[in-house]
């Protein structure tokens, strides 16, 4: 190799930025169970776990806490209704966003699930969202098999 060769002396220069990639893969046997649930039948499927006996929404094929293979004899369904733990609002615009602002992000304890579950608030009033409200999900009419299938979780009642 020449040392004399220009690249030796030049400093790399380093460009920050994203670059928006599309991609696909598959969510496996698991991941596909669980959506084929919302999509045709509207329910929300958990498993339990053998040896330590957490529920877990989504269903998952290891339990993440003791990594014992969960058998797919243990899904069960779960909520659909649940209790909001905590919130977040939302008051700026992204592409990204599944709802136009303002809306809250939850997590939800789903009625028979040992976990809390991430989805979106919607259908009420912000103000008025506090830990220990009873939410129910709406479900889109048109689903796809993704989590946006429900479409929003809101107040029981409201």
């Amino acid at each position: 190799m020449n040392n004399d060769d220009w690249r030796h002396e030049t400093q790399p220069l380093i460009y920050e930025g994203g670059i928006h990639m599309p991609y696909s893969w598959t969510i496996g046997k698991t991941g596909s169970s669980f959506f084929m649930e919302l999509r045709d039948h509207q329910r929300i499927m958990g498993n339990q776990c053998p040896e330590c006996h957490v529920i877990w929404v989504p269903p998952r094929l290891r339990c993440p806490e003791c990594y014992v293979e969960i058998s797919q004899d243990s899904w069960k369904e779960i909520g659909p209704n649940g209790t909001l733990r905590h919130f977040t609002i939302v008051h700026y615009s992204h592409p990204a966003h599944p709802l136009t602002p303002p809306f809250a992000y939850g997590i939800i304890d789903l009625d028979g699930a040992s976990r809390g579950f991430t989805h979106l608030i919607s259908g009420v009033d912000l103000k008025a969202l506090r830990s220990g409200l009873r939410l129910k999900p709406i479900w889109r009419s048109e689903r796809q098999g993704s989590i946006l299938d429900i479409d929003y979780f809101t107040p029981i009642g409201g």
